[in-house]
């Protein structure tokens, strides 16, 4: 691939990528400052333009002049000038010591500025120790202070296009460089991820809120103040899954801390799992049995997935027994094992086994979860970029927005019924082919680097095609739950495979691994436990 050379100004182009999109998708959502804002942006000059974007794609709000340093803008004494006529930036506004000391100066620049610190405490203990009411003296700074005004407008902007809050103006480098590579999908001018401005906002203080637990400590009081900002309920199915993931990841601290009641309370407010999980376990703590039945019997009832329900007949048992009745053992999955002693002094196991297995003669691939995943993401390919009414909004997404949702296969079972009767006698160029023509391309199945084509052709031309299609049809089961677990290992010698999942000393098989272990003894796919000692 040819090496790409971008503008010195790329970022803007990229910058009016998102405010053409806004202006044309909802121009009804932008208030009216920010419309003003839009206004005011586009009578800058163009170097003011491209450091007010390099600002923008900064953290914080405060910068200093002699670090706004940008060869494609040369000095910024002018383009700052015409920023701040522009009522878009403020030079040597009022600051506060404590805002200076934390926000622009390192720890030498603070004490040289305030000789009497401590010059032996850490940089947080001097800035506690700033006045955060009088102003700082800027006349005995070698720089001037910036604010930035409306810092958060990019904030929308980006949301506005990307429809998330962890993607920003990086993605169309990496897209531009050829290092992130998406499939070509319609893009439906008529449809729009956000209806009102209240979703838009509601997802903004979601995202805040998120970054504030994922920094905070996890004491009782900071929990519950940032439970208690999180909105009560959100018209907008993936605006509200976002509130409530949020809610359990709060709710589960607070269960581990003990706060059974604040932790209830959180649950009670999410139907998303663990919740029910979570409500039902912490009624077993208190011993609250009744009301630890309800809620085991609703999820036997009404299970939300098939993790939900394995969960629901284990708490099941858990509560026959904590009653004082007996319960039959369930009998578990006893797989072919396999017994051996390897040196495990420099490799990992799974290494160990593979070399074990190609003395013995077997073409051996470590692939895990990359093999059946990748066979899968090549062969519904198709059907996972389908143009699907409100599954592609911008034109960098690896993938369909409704993935994971229940509704995916219903929304596209005609093309996943054509597709699976297809594979039956798909010849393994049409796969190759696939592979070469898609190599890069972002797929949620497909790991590239991972997945070389000598183990795609080794599987197509040693797994029954019959096998592979049932083994398909365990996936889109549920395409979150199953694509994990797989084996470590999977061998081929003499038109024959075995898929192996590689055990260490005192390591034991996992959920995830006991339901596949289970479809490949339904389906008869060649499977063994190796168990390995040192």
């Amino acid at each position: 691939m040819a090496e790409t050379e971008l503008a010195p100004d790329y970022y803007l182009d990229n910058f009016f990528t998102l405010i053409h999109h806004a202006q044309n998708h909802y121009p009804d959502l932008l208030s009216e400052q920010e419309r003003d804002w839009l206004q005011n942006f586009a009578g800058l000059p163009h170097a003011s333009q491209c450091l007010l974007v390099r600002m923008l794609s900064r953290k914080g709000h405060w910068f200093r002049s002699d670090k706004l340093n940008y060869a494609e803008i040369g000095p910024v004494d002018v383009a700052l000038v015409a920023l701040e006529t522009a009522n878009m930036v403020a030079i040597n506004p009022p600051i506060s010591a404590a805002e200076l000391g934390e926000h622009l100066l390192t720890k030498p620049e603070l004490i040289a500025l305030y000789p009497t610190l401590d010059k032996r405490l850490p940089k947080p203990q001097l800035v506690a120790n700033l006045d955060s009411q009088n102003n700082a003296p800027l006349c005995k700074l070698e720089f001037s202070v910036i604010e930035l005004y409306q810092p958060k407008t990019i904030d929308v902007l980006l949301l506005l296009f990307f429809a998330n809050t962890h993607q920003d103006l990086s993605q169309f480098v990496l897209s531009d460089l050829g290092l992130h590579q998406f499939e070509t999908y319609p893009l439906p001018k008529a449809r729009r991820f956000f209806q009102t401005r209240a979703q838009v906002d509601q997802r903004l203080q979601l995202s805040e809120l998120n970054q504030r637990y994922q920094n905070a400590p996890k004491l009782r009081e900071v929990l519950v103040d940032i439970a208690a900002q999180i909105p009560t309920s959100i018209d907008h199915s993936y605006v509200d899954r976002k509130r409530e993931q949020l809610l359990n990841h709060i709710s589960r601290d607070l269960e581990r801390l003990g706060e059974y009641q604040a932790a209830l309370h959180g649950f009670n407010q999410t139907t998303l799992p663990p919740s029910r999980e979570r409500r039902a376990r912490i009624h077993d703590k208190l011993e609250q049995f009744a009301a630890m039945q309800l809620i085991v019997d609703d999820m036997q009832s009404h299970p939300v997935d098939i993790s939900e329900h394995e969960v629901a007949s284990k708490l099941a048992a858990r509560l026959k027994r904590r009653l004082g009745e007996k319960v039959p053992r369930s009998s578990k999955t006893k797989p072919n094992q396999q017994q051996l002693s390897l040196d495990l002094s420099e490799l990992r196991v799974e290494i160990a086994c593979l070399n074990h297995f190609t003395q013995q003669g077997f073409e051996t691939f470590y692939c895990e979860n990359v093999l059946l995943n990748g066979l899968f993401g090549l062969l519904f390919w198709e059907v996972i970029f389908a143009p699907v009414d409100g599954a592609f909004i911008n034109a960098y997404q690896s993938r369909p927005l409704d993935l994971y949702h229940p509704d995916f296969t219903l929304k596209r079972q005609n093309l996943i019924d054509q597709t699976l009767s297809q594979a039956l006698t798909l010849p393994v160029d049409f796969w190759l082919e696939r592979y070469k023509d898609k190599y890069s391309i972002s797929n949620p199945f497909v790991h590239w680097q991972a997945l070389p084509e000598m183990l795609v052709s080794q599987a197509l031309n040693h797994i029954p095609r019959p096998i592979l299609v049932e083994l398909f049809k365990v996936l889109l089961s549920d395409l979150k739950l199953f694509r994990s677990g797989m084996p470590d290992l999977i061998l081929f010698k003499d038109g024959n495979f075995e898929w192996v999942e590689v055990k260490g000393p005192g390591d034991k098989l996992q959920d995830s691994q006991l339901r596949w272990i289970s479809h490949f003894e339904r389906l008869k796919v060649p499977f063994s436990v190796c168990y390995v000692k040192s």
